[in-house]
């Protein structure tokens, strides 16, 4: 037992240090190119960079089920320290970075994901029983979105920087302070993310692994075990449903975090940075809130019910999003989704890993990874037409999201209504 906590223990701290720079990277790179006035261009290229990653993500989904987890963990964030740290080196060296460097770092952070976080599933599947899948799935989340609200206000901080020179009277006497600090450079971003990266693979190092599914590897060519997950889920119809469209809320809040949220707020709301860091805050909030208590508040609730009530939740903020024109508000939309879609993500995880063999998770995983790539390929092609960045028409990209996830939410219930999920 005490094993089984130090390896979670490990997983999870790990997971979160590099995620802590990562969102950090994920969030500066959009907000970069916004402030060069070129979100069209970078939204085009995150499309077609997102389209590459299609067949990336088939690939990782073998590898998972294939390899050590812990071996595949080890390599995922090696290469992700060298990019990372070369480049910084590089923008050191010269003084900045060209924007087709800073579009790569992006690149292969994403690549990254795709394969990063099917392994951390089928880790955590394969090292837990299943009484434990609704609390291991909540502290991944708990974790995760820690980490997020803490590289949502260093983004804050970072990409802006901070010149306060508060006053305090005392007795008579005026003290004045100053508090600064300096905007960081992308290539100062890189860096600092590279480092974290290196201290994952020391935690990652340190934990002691035996796979207890060896015997049910399977070891055939690529293809063959490429087949092996689209036919489990072809077995399996009712599982490949609730798998794509309880993937919604996560489509939603890529493209709206990547792509829309830049131009929202400078197109829409005239913020600046300040703003963009803030939702990223709460988005994590929201998201932690989810992780601790969306498992007690919906317990007796079915989970297809309790993933379209987050649907509804999420329709009805966009909707806010698109008919007002507040921070407040928008601050407060991002609270919502950060719920919506944490507590989608727990429900839905806890009832995949009941349901799947961990032998083919990696794989199924990664097919409905990429299902839900070409959703986001197909939404952030269409708003990256000039119209969305004019003035404040990007209001009706998160109208047009409201309605796939209505559309989604009626999917589901259909689904519940003829019974076919236990």
């Amino acid at each position: 037992m005490r094993s089984h906590r130090r390896t979670l223990f490990l997983l999870f701290t790990a997971n979160g240090i590099s995620g802590f720079a990562q969102g950090i990277t994920m969030l500066a790179v959009p907000w970069y190119f916004a402030q060069q006035g070129m979100s069209s261009q970078f939204n085009l290229l995150y499309g077609i960079i997102t389209f590459i990653t299609l067949l990336w993500g088939l690939t990782a989904g073998t590898i998972v089920d294939r390899f050590n987890r812990k071996h595949v963990f080890l390599l995922t964030n090696s290469t992700e320290a060298i990019v990372l740290l070369s480049v910084a080196s590089y923008g050191f060296f010269i003084g900045g970075l060209p924007s087709w460097l800073i579009v790569s770092v992006f690149a292969a952070t994403i690549f990254g994901f795709y394969l990063h976080y099917p392994n951390l599933y089928a880790f955590a599947h394969e090292i837990s029983s299943e009484g434990e899948y609704t609390k291991v799935t909540s502290a991944i989340e708990i974790v995760g979105q820690s980490t997020n609200v803490l590289a949502g206000a260093f983004a804050a901080l970072l990409l802006e920087g901070i010149d306060w020179h508060p006053a305090l009277s005392l007795l008579g006497q005026t003290y004045q302070f100053s508090f600064t600090i300096e905007a960081w450079s992308m290539h100062e971003i890189f860096m600092m993310d590279g480092i974290t990266y290196l201290l994952s693979i020391i935690l990652i190092s340190l934990i002691r692994y035996v796979s207890r599914f060896e015997d049910k590897i399977e070891r055939g060519s690529f293809v063959k075990r490429l087949r092996s997950g689209f036919r489990y889920l072809r077995q399996h119809p009712a599982i490949f449903r609730f798998g794509f469209f309880s993937h919604s809320i996560f489509v939603i809040m890529l493209v709206q975090l990547h792509a829309l949220m830049p131009l929202y707020v400078t197109q829409h709301l005239g913020a600046g940075g300040h703003v963009f860091g803030g939702v990223e805050v709460l988005y994590g909030l929201g998201a932690l809130s989810a992780g601790i208590g969306v498992s007690r508040l919906f317990r007796t609730v079915h989970p297809v019910l309790t993933i379209a009530v987050m649907m509804a939740i999420t329709t009805g903020a966009l909707l806010l999003s698109a008919t007002t024109q507040s921070v407040g508000i928008f601050l407060g939309v991002g609270l919502l989704i950060g719920f919506t879609n944490a507590g989608t993500r727990v429900i839905r995880l806890a009832f995949l890993f009941k349901y799947i063999p961990n032998e083919v998770i990696g794989r199924v995983n990664s097919i409905f990874s990429i299902l839900n790539v070409l959703m986001r390929v197909c939404f952030i092609m269409l708003f990256s037409a000039h119209f969305f960045s004019i003035d404040s028409n990007v209001v009706f990209a998160y109208f047009i999201l409201s309605l796939f996830t209505t559309f989604s939410a009626l999917m589901l219930m259909r689904q519940k209504r003829k019974q076919a999920l236990a």
